[in-house]
């Protein structure tokens, strides 16, 4: 298989979904000069990441709805297993980093974490691509992040929120510094959610060419170390992801409890 193809690229409706990117967009100017629409194999792994946290969360709410066994640990690492140890992992990193507000944005990073580390770890199946290898997939995620943080720190902050960008120090004096702090820290708040995708999306396709690399030469036994090392990469990466994610909510959205940077 080379690079654009995959498991995924069998699935129903495939080539169709392809062929009608390519007639809509590579005659436009949304693709460079010269470019092409190649692949769309980041629609479907976020399908398939959908389909498989949908289910998992079902298998684990079961669980979780009967009190007996909810409060006793499960004897073998299954579905509800992992769901608690991740989302455990997650709520105490959001607790440290937000602080005690922090119970009102669980929902958005630890489905966001979810996504991303599923995403991740799809890769290491062989003839699989992650959804997270592609900049459309990551760039979404750090969107979704800019946008969520900025809600919220018009919710906690109200204008002050914007006002902050032209005088950080929040001084009377620091407003005639304006015209120049204003422009970096504009800039500084938009490249983020850039900068949360190419980080994201660059791991994952050196991780997923050495993986390709090692496989192609010898398929059996040596591969081994480099899908541990890349399991690594997928869960040091979503914590990464995660933890910036909670850094940009505590600078922009916290409450006023000390953790504020307004």
């Amino acid at each position: 298989m080379d690079h654009h193809t995959s498991w995924l690229s069998f699935l129903p409706g495939y080539s169709s979904l392809l062929e009608a990117m390519q007639h809509n967009f590579n005659s436009t100017t949304v693709i460079p000069a010269g470019g092409s629409i190649t692949t769309v194999h980041h629609v479907y792994a976020a399908l398939v990441v959908l389909l498989i946290l949908v289910v998992t969360s079902l298998i684990a709410r079961a669980r979780f709805s009967k009190l007996e066994t909810a409060v006793m640990p499960p004897r073998t690492f299954g579905v509800a297993a992992f769901f608690e140890l991740f989302i455990e992992t997650v709520i105490k990193q959001m607790a440290t980093i937000i602080g005690p507000s922090y119970k009102r944005y669980v929902p958005f990073i630890g489905t966001l974490a979810l996504f991303i580390f599923v995403s991740n770890v799809m890769g290491l199946i062989p003839g699989m691509l992650p959804g997270t290898d592609n900049l459309n997939t990551t760039f979404a995620c750090g969107i979704l992040v800019f946008l969520y943080f900025n809600f919220h720190g018009l919710r906690a902050h109200g204008i002050g929120h914007i006002t902050h960008l032209m005088n950080p120090v929040g001084t009377w004096w620091g407003w005639f510094l304006a015209p120049l702090l204003f422009p970096i820290e504009a800039v500084g708040l938009i490249v983020r959610p850039i900068t949360l995708g190419i980080r994201l999306a660059a791991n994952m396709v050196g991780d997923h060419a050495v993986l390709l690399a090692f496989a192609g030469i010898i398929p059996l036994i040596v591969p081994l170390p480099f899908y541990v090392l890349g399991f690594l990469i997928c869960l040091i990466q979503t914590a990464v992801f995660v933890i910036l994610s909670c850094v940009y909510i505590s600078l922009h959205a916290s409450e006023a409890e000390g953790h504020a940077a307004h």
